[in-house]
């Protein structure tokens, strides 16, 4: 999976303002100025709106999403036991027919 490019909240925040200003008159134009897709613009643009500059602050985690490589031994434990209930009911189910 490529790694999604991240921008600096600086350049966010001049690529907010130069829309605000209205100087070059629209998304796209600033997005061009700025080498982004316009859609970017508009989600910085909303977020500065609604959140003021911490909006533009990078809020996704590294390890967002994803489970942990190694389990603890207890979280181990739990799933495992978890799989022999499940079976268990499984079992006496099948036998019940």
């Amino acid at each position: 999976m490529a790694k999604k490019q991240t921008y600096s909240v600086e350049l966010k925040l001049q690529a907010v303002e130069l829309y605000i200003s209205g100087e070059l008159g629209g998304y796209r134009p600033v997005a061009e100025q700025f080498n982004v897709h316009a859609t970017q613009v508009m989600r910085w643009v909303k977020a500065y709106k609604e959140e003021g500059i911490d909006g533009l602050k990078e809020k996704r985690s590294a390890l967002a999403g994803r489970k942990p490589q190694n389990p603890s031994d207890q979280e181990k434990i739990r799933r495992l036991d978890a799989e022999v209930e499940y079976l268990k009911k499984l079992l006496e189910a099948r036998k019940g027919r």
